[in-house]
């Protein structure tokens, strides 16, 4: 996982990874997408709020995202980042 970024309490970071998992919230929850980035202890949280799914986000697709990382329960977590998809996890690019 590459991570780019400014300093300081909430920094503006561009993380470049792998998603390990994907799962939207829970029924009669308010909609929310969820997946993590990279593996592990470096793992981070990727949250969209407002959304079930998305095209193309998906476990095993490489995807950069950008935006501010805070920390929810002690991990660190973006919500409704900027987003490019990379190759699948067949290899395919997306065009």
């Amino acid at each position: 996982m590459d991570i780019t970024g400014s300093g300081g309490p909430r920094p503006q970071v561009r993380i470049t990874g792998s998603l390990s998992r994907v799962r939207a919230g829970a029924p009669g929850a308010p909609p929310m997408l969820r997946a993590e980035l990279g593996g592990g202890r470096d793992a981070v949280t990727v949250i969209w709020l407002g959304r079930t799914s998305i095209a193309g986000i998906e476990p095993g697709r490489a995807v950069t995202v950008q935006g501010t990382l805070a920390r929810r329960r002690g991990r660190p977590v973006i919500y409704n980042p900027r987003y490019q998809l990379g190759a699948g996890p067949g290899g395919s690019v997306p065009g």
